[in-house]
């Protein structure tokens, strides 16, 4: 992710951050098969296929009265260790996918577990003790910003519309995490959504996008460092 080099001086009144040199810390907060196997393998559905994404997945941990495990998972998926070393690699930042249940927690009827905020405490926590930069990633908006399972569930085609994205719980969503983490040195960006669908209109995606950006400026995070 990013282009470009040198490291991140996080000192307050520091020169705006150097470009990211780092890499994404997805299956973590977010599930996807394919950056969280191992989870997806040990619980197939009861017709022996494997989920394709967390809802999915939450739905199956549910019937089997094994929540424990996505905690679990939590706990020991990414550690400080892992941003020790990603910073011994030379890298100064790193990327994290979250769901915006992880934030607000789930809406009624949906599956998701949260809000776990505390992971995300130590996530920036853990950025700041290794001087590295975190950006901060809207990667599951609620309703999805598209129907693909990198927002956290999979429809297929026909069952997902633009109109199910939830922009005013996706402006929410944004607008905790920049007030949590506005005074935080460590956190020099926020992705606002990730690969929202084709469908969805320009204009209407042009104004999500306004929004989100004053959303997070009133939230303290000004352009010399967010």
């Amino acid at each position: 992710m990013g282009v470009g080099g040198g490291s991140a001086d996080l000192r307050p009144g520091a020169a705006r951050p150097a470009p990211w040199r780092g890499v994404n810390l997805g299956g973590w907060l977010l599930l996807e098969p394919g950056t969280a196997k191992a989870l997806f393998t040990r619980h197939p559905a009861a017709s022996g296929q494997e989920a394709r994404s967390e809802w999915e997945l939450m739905e199956i941990l549910r019937q089997k009265g094994a929540l424990h495990e996505l905690e679990e998972h939590r706990e020991t998926c990414i550690t400080k260790a892992d941003f020790e070393r990603i910073r011994g690699f030379g890298l100064n930042a790193v990327r994290l996918p979250l769901g915006y249940w992880t934030v607000l927690g789930p809406s009624p009827g949906e599956p998701y577990l949260g809000p776990a905020l505390a992971f995300v405490d130590w996530a920036v926590q853990w950025a700041e003790e290794c001087g590295l930069q975190l950006l901060l990633d809207l990667h599951g908006a609620p309703g999805g910003e598209s129907g693909d399972a990198p927002c956290g569930r999979h429809q297929d085609m026909g069952q997902w519309h633009w109109r199910q994205w939830r922009t005013e719980e996706s402006l929410l969503a944004l607008g905790v995490l920049a007030k949590r983490y506005q005074s935080c040195a460590a956190v020099t960006g926020i992705e606002v959504c990730n690969e929202p669908s084709s469908t969805m209109p320009s204009p209407a995606l042009c104004r999500y996008y306004a929004r989100a950006v004053r959303a997070v400026r009133a939230a303290g995070m000004g352009e010399d460092k967010v």
